[in-house]
């Protein structure tokens, strides 16, 4: 993980500080300045009101019971058995809205006949953590060990193919469930939601954000809905960093996320997300 701020040629302003600085108080300015993150801004009831019309937020959430001691969830787009119920095992990079019936095959997401869609569901200690696409049928799931080839034959599974990994000049099969991923988005104006659920009912249950990690190199926007219904905001994180929340983002029913204006890459990629239910 990376470290939330970085500082190039901190020490040697450090040690310049402390050897002419007229006071102890503007080393100290110096040192607090290096390690904290600005409040977010709360957004304007215009703002908030193109959040909800973008993807309603839901009507009922659950609140986590009284003295429960909060776990954290460390989601870095890797968990086997999450990779298993994403359409096609995102073989081929797209992690497309899932939704099945019962207990019956995965499908594409039809909201006309799924209740609960999701692109990626990671199951941590009591609660499921979501990440959906909104206004657009899938994100990426990158390979972190690139993209090589095409692999041949389709393995008949009904998925159709997939990426692989070059061997003695051949495409060679790999198994999409155990190889790593990020989170890349189809663009850098796409949303993507997060929320926590409960994992027998899928309702919504409020969580706490604890951290980030962006990759290079594009920023992005952070959103979240308080419990008492306002929207609040950061509107730019640099890429290459962790940015940690855990101070400003609690008891929240939703985060969203979406590229920020800075940046050479045209999509922003997710290295991880750490959660607390």
């Amino acid at each position: 993980m990376r470290s939330l701020v970085q500082v190039h040629g901190g020490g040697l302003r450090l040690t310049l500080c402390l050897l002419l600085a007229a006071s102890l108080g503007a080393c100290a300015k110096l040192k607090s300045g290096s390690s904290q993150m600005t409040p977010p801004t709360q957004a304007t009831s215009e703002q908030a009101a193109e959040r909800e019309r973008e993807s309603q937020p839901p009507k009922v959430v659950q609140a986590r019971p009284n003295g429960s001691n909060p776990q954290q969830c460390l989601v870095n787009f890797d968990d086997e058995g999450a990779l298993e119920h994403v359409y096609g095992q995102a073989r081929s990079t797209l992690a497309f809205r899932t939704g099945r019936i019962g207990f019956g095959p995965l499908q594409m997401c039809d909201p006309s006949k799924h209740s609960d869609c999701w692109a990626y569901r990671q199951r941590c200690s009591r609660s499921d953590v979501t990440f959906d696409a909104i206004g657009h049928t899938h994100f990426h799931l990158n390979m972190e060990t690139g993209i090589e080839c095409y692999t041949l034959p389709d393995p008949g599974d009904g998925f159709g193919k997939g990426f692989g990994k070059l061997v003695d000049f051949k495409c060679t099969d790999v198994d999409w469930t155990k190889t790593s991923r990020v989170l890349s988005s189809h663009d850098r104006n796409q949303w993507v939601k997060i929320w926590v659920s409960h994992v027998e009912n899928h309702a919504p249950t409020y969580f706490d954000l604890e951290s980030i990690s962006v990759l290079p190199d594009t920023a992005i926007q952070l959103w979240f809905r308080k419990r008492d219904g306002t929207w609040w905001f950061w509107p730019e994180l640099k890429g290459d960093r962790t940015w940690n929340f855990r101070e400003h983002v609690r008891d929240v029913s939703e985060v969203r996320i979406r590229g920020a204006k800075s940046g050479r890459a045209s999509s922003y990629v997710i290295g991880s997300v750490v959660i607390r239910d």
